[in-house]
Order: structure tokens, then sequence, then C-alpha cells
């Protein structure tokens, strides 16, 4: 399994592993274009730490994530954003060594842990994130706010 950065000429094939993460609870908000993943993920300036697994010269997962700051540690933390593997490609180490590659990296730079959120009910995923030695931060609730109520917030 060979873990790597991401480079222009994959973004076809990120945008269609990105729709289908984003198509596991049904139809996305939007769907992910070649041209919005080589922009936001591939291009000179990434809004996201991007890495790719590759098996004999296939790409079969990513993941994304980003440095935050964690004030509950006081300290730098990188954030998981999202880890897919393609379903027949599981269970051949690839998600564990884009998080091992993940883990490295925010050592690297200084980040005391790395954090993320699953979906309640994801069992395979929390198995997996168990197997790893992750451990739950206890019950709480992703929120969100976007479109017309993020502007009417904005706009208060």
């Amino acid at each position: 399994m060979k873990i790597r950065t991401g480079r222009p000429e994959d973004a076809a094939e990120l945008a269609e592993l990105i729709n289908a993460i984003n198509s596991l609870d049904g139809p996305p908000a939007r769907l992910m274009t070649p041209e919005a993943a080589l922009r936001d993920l591939l291009g000179e300036a990434p809004r996201a730490w991007l890495r790719l697994a590759e098996e004999a010269g296939v790409v079969v997962g990513f993941a994304t994530a980003t440095p935050i700051y964690d004030a509950e540690r006081q300290a730098d933390a990188l954030m998981l954003l999202d880890l897919y593997v393609r379903p027949e490609a599981r269970r051949r180490g690839a998600a564990r060594a884009l998080m091992a590659t993940l883990a490295r990296e925010a050592k690297a730079t200084g980040a005391a842990c790395l954090w993320w959120g699953v979906d309640e009910g994801d069992d395979e995923a929390t198995a997996f994130y168990r197997a790893i030695g992750a451990v739950s931060e206890g019950r709480f609730s992703g929120e969100i706010i976007e479109g017309a109520a993020l502007a009417r917030l904005a706009a208060t």
C-alpha cells in the first residue's frame, strides 16, 4: 500500500471517491466535480491536507485533514475530515496506512492529537478506530449551520 499526496491528474478519481463517501447516507447536497477537486484539494493552495492510498497503481482510498487549535489541550491538533476506502479494497491496510501517515505528519508538525467524528451507528468505522487505538470522547452531536440559516445569523 502506497500513501501519497494527490496530483492534478487525480482530480476525476478523487471526485469519484468524495462522491462515494458523501453518498453513504443518501444523495449528497452537492456533487464533487473534478474541477472543484482540482481547485480545492489538488491545486496550488489546497484547502485541506489530502492523502491518497494507492494499491498496484490504483487509487483505492483517501483522507483529508486540516490543522486546528485544540483549546482543551492548549495545543495544535489535526482534524480528520474524511476517510474513505473503496469497499472492494477494504481490509487490506489502506485505512490504517492513511491514518498512520496522518499521525506521523501530525506529530512532525507538533500536533498533540488527531481528532475526528464518526457517524452514529457506523459500527464498521468504530471497530476500525478502536483497533488503531482511538477512544470515544463521549456522547456529543455534530451541529451545522449553513445556507439561509447561516446568512440570517451572520446578518444579526
